[in-house]
């Protein structure tokens, strides 16, 4: 991870002045956020450092940041009973945690880690799906790049057998973005097959949705990109791509169940939002556009063996929490609970 002198010298090079966007990062009719500087938790190994950006689709939208790897080699001390593995305590899937074994004010144990920059993360009473327990992500207010992210990384059920992620999380999010803001709440991420580099499959979203002057929401995004681009020397192509859903905007203020599906054979990524499929954010190949290549670009899938859920954003950004609850991993569709 490049920090320092050596990164603050490249930013200062890319952008005009300290608060704007970097010179070169716009996207198709969209401008360039501000840059990101990523930071590992504690004990944990972090990503390449992303000073590009990631632009909107339609004119006038505000481009992310380019972001970073999170760190996934920190945590918690090790939990029981409230995680399962496929067979173990009715757990139909690969992998699942109600939370309800965890330490009340404590991190999730193994299997989960952690990437903690700018935010914290701890199991809570205050809002539940099911049971007593949930986890809270809180993001603190910042000016760049924050992250607060639970990782599951290299277990015995990731990389799946069949290279195909499935995975569900019920969510509870107080507030979203009224700005342009990219940020990331599911993610997997791994060495593209046969390449040298990694690449990242996410969902979260970016763009505020409007009715006249009234805020509606911000729009949920599908977002591509490969951190090891940013490192120096490069490797691998520098993308940053995006799907933006069709107005279709991240629930607040409520309990909601999130579902997706990470393709790693056919490259290809699907989303469903309190059991529907949402049609604009399934990327067969390729998306709308990339920062950094020309369409088409395919969006060439990683063997994934780390998939992270949370909240990290590339901006500056008021501060927000969300809560966690009921989580699967699986190698087929699982379904929400009620």
């Amino acid at each position: 991870m490049f920090i320092g002198a050596l990164l603050g010298a490249l930013l200062a090079a890319c952008s005009p002045s300290s608060n704007g966007p970097p010179a070169n990062s716009a996207g198709a009719a969209g401008q360039a956020g501000a840059s990101a500087m990523p930071q590992a938790g504690a004990g944990a190994s972090a990503g390449a450092t992303a000073p590009g950006g990631s632009a909107g689709a339609s004119g006038g939208s505000a481009g992310s940041a380019g972001t970073a790897g999170s760190a996934g080699d920190a945590g918690g001390t090790a939990g029981s009973g409230g995680v399962g593995t496929a067979g173990a305590g009715g757990c139909g899937a690969l992998f699942c945690d109600d939370f309800e074994a965890a330490t009340l004010g404590k991190v999730p144990g193994a299997p989960w880690t952690t990437n903690m920059s700018g935010g914290t993360i701890a199991v809570d009473a205050t809002h539940v799906h099911s049971g007593k327990q949930a986890v809270k992500i809180a993001a603190a207010a910042a000016t760049g790049y924050r992250s607060a992210m639970l990782n599951l990384q290299k277990t015995p059920f990731l990389p799946t057998a069949s290279k195909v992620v499935y995975g569900r999380m019920l969510f509870w999010l107080d507030s979203a973005p009224k700005t342009s803001v990219h940020w990331t709440f599911i993610d997997a991420v791994g060495k593209v097959p046969g390449q040298a580099y990694r690449a990242y499959y996410r969902y979260g979203g970016q763009s505020p949705i409007t009715s006249g002057t009234t805020f509606v929401g911000s729009e949920l995004m599908a977002n591509y990109d490969t951190p090891d681009s940013y490192a120096t020397p490069a490797v691998g192509p520098s993308t940053d791509c995006w799907l933006h859903a069709d107005k279709v905007v991240v629930p607040v203020g409520k309990w909601s169940c999130a579902e997706w599906k990470f393709d790693g054979v056919a490259n290809k990524m699907q989303f469903w939002l309190d059991g529907a499929e949402v049609p604009s954010l399934a990327m067969n190949g390729m998306g709308q556009g990339c920062v950094n290549q020309s369409a088409p670009y395919t969006w060439a899938a990683p063997s994934f063996d780390r998939v992270d859920i949370g909240w990290e954003s590339y901006q500056a950004d008021d501060a927000r929490n969300m809560w966690i609850d009921d989580v699967a991993i699986g190698a087929d569709k699982l379904g929400c609970p009620q």
